[in-house]
């Protein structure tokens, strides 16, 4: 019998190894954080300071990799006799953006290999010696250091740094295996449950600034955070990709705040519950909000309560937030009063309200089928919009027509007129523009 034991032991032992590392019940959920640097105040030298004094061992894994004096780093180190191994996107745009600083490797000492292909490698950070992993959500690239929003960390934990630095290795090898769990490491494909967690540990507040809002599942969890009385604040740059998401979002009692073109970048990915005096949890990765990010992408961040991290973000997330223009929920106008159109045209849907950056949208209903209409916005500055959407359209047959069209960016705030012409009639409404 205990020969049988043994056997069974040995296949059980087999069969974990197969499938990759099980989970500790008992291992912590959270990451501890050496160091944590804030973009763009902090700069890349730290970085560039951490490659110079590495002693046998460099492993890269960067989305976009631009930057002159990193890649001299690099390569020095190789020359000097340290392994470096840099692996470069190569899905999406990938092959073009990061040609330059592969073929500038590939003639060196580095081992430089593009990432397997058909997937986004979109996760950046340097594991240092095996005992220093820099995990961080901005690109390598130097041109966008002085205007974008990034957080960057330095994980010492050696469990930490092993499975970042196992799965780096497979990843280069273009091996099979999943990515490597240890502690609050967070790794896509698959982080999507565990950033809904995190939104859903809220008590009191949370603090999110992303790039993209693209996840169904993670602007639910935001809705469900805020209809339980938790103030959320969220601070992204203004893009008509995303106004719907954010526009909905507002309707659902969350606080959105965007910040223009000329303003600072918001590329950073984080989340903060609870966050307060340096108490609370925060997420810092790489991780966008879409589908392809959370889902597909190999991508890397960590959950820490360190509170170092917890003050950085607080102070960065708030600071931006704070010069951001509101995104307003909606307002819409059912029954409007009688207008110079005695009736015959009338706006069934219109909002009052809307940030630069967004798109904008009106409904009319004119009591003749099939109606010749045009739509023209005069601008706070006294300029006729020209956005593509608005000008002429026509009514169904049920006398319904709708136009939809982006307020510039750049355009600037106060009071806008929307004038609408049809063959039974004209109306005009004021609407503001934050």
């Amino acid at each position: 019998m205990k020969v049988l034991h043994r056997t069974l032991a040995g296949v059980v032992i087999l069969l974990l190894s197969a499938v990759g590392p099980v989970a500790d019940a008992s291992q912590s959920t959270v990451s501890t954080v050496a160091r944590v640097w804030t973009e763009p105040a902090s700069g890349y030298g730290f970085l560039d300071s951490a490659i110079l004094q590495a002693r046998h061992s460099i492993d890269m894994s960067m989305y976009e990799l631009a930057d002159t004096t990193l890649e001299n780093d690099l390569i020095a180190k190789a020359i000097s006799g340290v392994d470096v191994r840099v692996l470069l996107d190569s899905d999406f745009n990938g092959k073009s953006d990061n040609a330059s600083s592969y073929a500038l490797l590939h003639a060196s000492d580095v081992h430089v290999e593009w990432a397997p292909p058909n997937q986004i490698f979109h996760a950046k950070y340097v594991v240092i010696d095996g005992v220093h992993a820099y995990v961080g959500s901005g690109n390598l690239a130097s041109r966008d250091y002085a205007s974008t929003r990034d957080f960057w960390m330095e994980d010492t934990t050696s469990s930490d740094v092993h499975a970042v630095a196992s799965t780096f290795g497979t990843d280069f090898a273009h091996g099979a295996v999943p990515a490597r769990a240890s502690r609050g490491l967070i790794w896509s494909p698959g982080s999507t449950a565990a950033l809904v967690d995190l939104i859903g540990s809220a008590h009191h507040s949370l603090l999110v600034e992303n790039e993209e809002m693209d996840s169904a599942s993670i602007e639910q969890a935001l809705e469900l955070a805020a209809a339980r009385g938790v103030l959320v604040n969220v601070v992204m740059t203004s893009s008509s990709e995303y106004a719907v998401a954010l526009r909905g979002l507002a309707s659902d009692g969350v606080h959105v705040h965007v910040l223009g073109a000329s303003q600072l970048y918001i590329h950073a990915k984080v989340i903060c519950a609870d966050c307060s005096g340096g108490v609370g949890t925060v997420f810092i990765g790489s991780e966008n909000f879409s589908t392809s990010s959370l889902s597909y992408n190999r991508e890397l961040g960590l959950i820490t309560k360190t509170p170092a991290a917890v003050r950085a973000v607080v102070s960065a997330v708030d600071a931006d937030y704070s010069i951001g223009a509101a995104i307003t929920a909606p307002a819409t106008t059912p029954t409007p009063p009688p207008t110079s159109s005695g009736g015959a045209v009338a706006i069934t849907a219109f909002e009052a309200s809307i940030a630069r950056g967004a798109e904008d949208s009106l409904s009319v209903h004119s009591r003749t089928a099939d109606d010749a209409c045009s739509l023209r916005v005069v601008l706070p500055s006294g300029y006729v919009s020209q956005s593509h959407g608005l000008g002429s359209a026509r009514a169904n047959s049920a006398g319904n027509v709708d136009w939809t069209w982006e307020i510039g960016p750049n355009t600037g705030p106060g009071t806008a007129h929307a004038t609408v012409t049809c063959g039974a009639g004209s109306l005009s409404r004021s609407f503001t523009i934050t």
